[in-house]
């Protein structure tokens, strides 16, 4: 865009407050003010002079489907005929295949099912952390032993982060997620020596849904008029002397989904760290408009999975990452779980094959199992290893990438020379979240979480500051 005639890089500052708030910015809007992005599944015409925008996927009118037309072993051999399918049609007669694995039940499956079909050789790839437990690198070597996979590796170590100038070039808005070192280290990882083709894992916990309790405590609160006093109880834990790591801290972060449900992942500064972060509260972004549906659990459930697992997290998110990393190191990455098979079986399969509960209540107690008809079928074919441990994968610690002393330095000096401290951000308080965060970063016992925030929040100022230099001022570079 910096070389298209009479182009101005004009930002949105309503925009870039949003980022600021869940690491990416919702379309159809974009970073500068006079540019608008097309979602996923939408065309655009253009017409006697005027342009028109429709999706080729439409989601408000979806409804949960409640009866049960077949067996659950049925609905199982369905399910692992599609995604064996979805499989063959993107290898084709390749006879280099490679795959990600994390060593979790979604990669794990991919791998399964492509080796029922497949004897070639499978080169496979997983990340891990260094000095961290988070890592599943154990779980990913074990899913390479049992399928016969040729397996690298990679444990990030934090400073992976230099290459966020090269990534924020390629994503063109700022944008920060959990898994964005993870996508780029194992695309780096892959290197020249390249499969024909790399299956990737990401979709299939949009497609069946997530957040099944957090889905559930909405609707009783709701239900049963417990959501006033609720809501009171998360406007006064919103206020800068609960945000610490203690008890109401916690609390506010799970009433955040548990309230704001149709609204995606909300780490990031919240409304009121922003009221104080930013320079001019007219930059402030404005809230969804978007309302529950509350005839049913299910409904509820199922406006989630499309309007914000789908629609938002999946679409905007992970797959936007995922493709635009794959296509800056030229690997074919594919998504046998976004196959449109799988997705016209999965809007017809019932809510309780895919968020299993004994009822409502049982699953606000978290007493649920997801992805149920996945598991289902491909619990017996998957190590117990994988099947027994609770997934952790997808996302790095975001905390790795500010341990070390003098990269952490560097970053703030960088920040707080950034021209966007002083045209778009209050710098006495990006001042004093570096210091706090220098603090908290010698402290131990912190919760995990919380630590989490924090990380993702300095990266939030790192990669609009980045993106600011580059786009905007053209100027400073983080090197």
């Amino acid at each position: 865009m910096k070389s298209t005639t009479g182009f101005e890089a004009t930002p949105n500052y309503q925009a870039l407050s949003s980022f600021l708030s869940i690491g990416y910015i919702a379309t159809p809007f974009s970073a500068f003010s006079n540019v608008r992005k097309l979602g996923a599944g939408e065309v655009l015409t253009y017409r006697d002079g005027h342009l028109e925008s429709n999706t080729l996927f439409p989601t408000d009118a979806v409804i949960p489907v409640l009866s049960r037309e077949k067996t659950l072993d049925a609905y199982a051999e369905e399910y692992a005929a599609l995604h064996a399918g979805a499989i063959r049609k993107r290898i084709g007669e390749s006879t280099n295949v490679g795959i990600l694995l994390s060593g979790g039940y979604d990669s794990g499956c991919n791998l399964a099912a492509l080796r029922s079909l497949y004897n070639g050789n499978i080169r496979s790839y997983s990340i891990g952390f260094k000095g961290d437990n988070w890592t599943e690198l154990p779980l990913a070597r074990c899913m390479s032993e049992t399928f016969r996979t040729i397996h690298s590796e990679y444990e990030i170590d934090g400073s992976e982060i230099e290459a966020l100038p090269d990534l924020v070039e390629q994503l063109g808005d700022p944008f920060v997620e959990g898994g964005l070192m993870v996508n780029y280290t194992v695309m780096r990882l892959i290197g020249q020596d390249k499969p024909d083709v790399i299956l990737g894992g990401d979709g299939s916990d949009q497609y069946f849904g997530t957040s099944g309790r957090e889905v559930a405590l909405h609707y009783l609160i709701s239900r049963y008029g417990m959501k006033p006093v609720v809501n009171l109880l998360y406007k006064i834990l919103s206020r800068p002397a609960f945000d610490r790591d203690a008890n109401p801290y916690r609390i506010r972060f799970h009433l955040d989904k548990i309230l704001h449900i149709l609204d995606g992942d909300l780490f990031g500064f919240p409304v009121f760290q922003l009221e104080k972060l930013l320079k001019d509260l007219s930059f402030l972004h404005s809230s969804s408009l978007l309302h529950p549906d509350m005839r049913s659990f299910e409904h509820l459930y199922t406006q989630h999975t499309y309007k914000c697992d789908m629609e938002k997290i999946i679409n905007q998110v992970i797959l936007f990452k995922a493709s635009k990393i794959a296509d800056m190191f030229g690997n074919r990455l594919v998504f046998p779980y976004m196959d449109l098979d799988l997705y016209t079986f999965l809007m017809q399969l019932p809510v309780c094959y895919k968020c299993k509960g004994d009822n409502v209540f049982r699953i606000a107690k978290g007493e649920t199992t997801a992805k149920y008809l996945l598991k289902y079928h491909y619990k017996p074919m998957l190590p117990e290893a994988i099947t027994t441990k609770k997934k952790q994968g997808g996302f790095a610690p975001m905390p790795i990438f500010f341990r070390d002393n003098k990269q952490r330095a560097r970053i703030a000096d960088y920040i707080l020379s950034s021209s966007v401290v002083s045209d778009f951000l209050n710098r006495d308080y990006v001042e004093k979240f570096i210091v706090e965060y220098d603090k908290e970063s010698h402290e131990t016992g912190n919760w995990f979480w919380y630590k989490q925030n924090r990380a993702i929040q300095y990266f939030n100022l790192l990669a609009l500051s980045v993106w600011w230099e580059k786009f905007i001022k053209q100027g400073n570079q983080f090197v």
